[in-house]
């Protein structure tokens, strides 16, 4: 489905089809069709990033846009949480985050974050984000 080039979020690098590759959701299932980085809604020429997401009869708005650090801070929050499901313990490096003392949250946690879970459905992005971060020099 081509992403539309007449709202407010002017796209400039965009993944269309994005249902191809959405995880574990079914490629007919998913309402996340496309995936764009451009300027903002908001203007100033701020850039973000976009899902966009499509009812089968419209584009919706639930569609969400984000600020480029608020996906990395994102990245780094799942990052930080498997961390936390594998070892019972945030890394060293996180920063001001807590952890519910909820037991049955953390279990919760944990059971959904499961090897096959985490197999099947992060490894593919997470490598990916690993090989760019590498030919980007971090």
């Amino acid at each position: 489905m081509k992403i539309p080039n007449h709202l407010k979020h002017r796209p400039i690098i965009k993944r269309e089809k994005y249902s191809d590759i959405d995880g574990h959701y079914d490629k007919d299932k998913t309402d996340a069709q496309g995936l764009s980085l451009g300027l903002a809604q908001w203007g100033n020429n701020d850039l973000s990033v976009k899902v966009w997401r499509h009812t089968g009869n419209r584009w919706s708005r639930q569609s969400e846009e984000l600020p480029l650090h608020r996906v990395i801070d994102l990245t780094s929050l799942i990052c930080e949480t498997l961390y936390f499901t594998k070892h019972g313990k945030l890394p060293d490096i996180s920063l001001d985050l807590s952890i519910s003392d909820n037991q049955i949250l953390q279990a919760a946690l944990r059971n959904t974050l499961n090897e096959d879970f985490v197999e099947d459905n992060l490894d593919t992005p997470l490598k990916r984000l690993s090989k760019m971060l590498k030919e980007l020099g971090y």
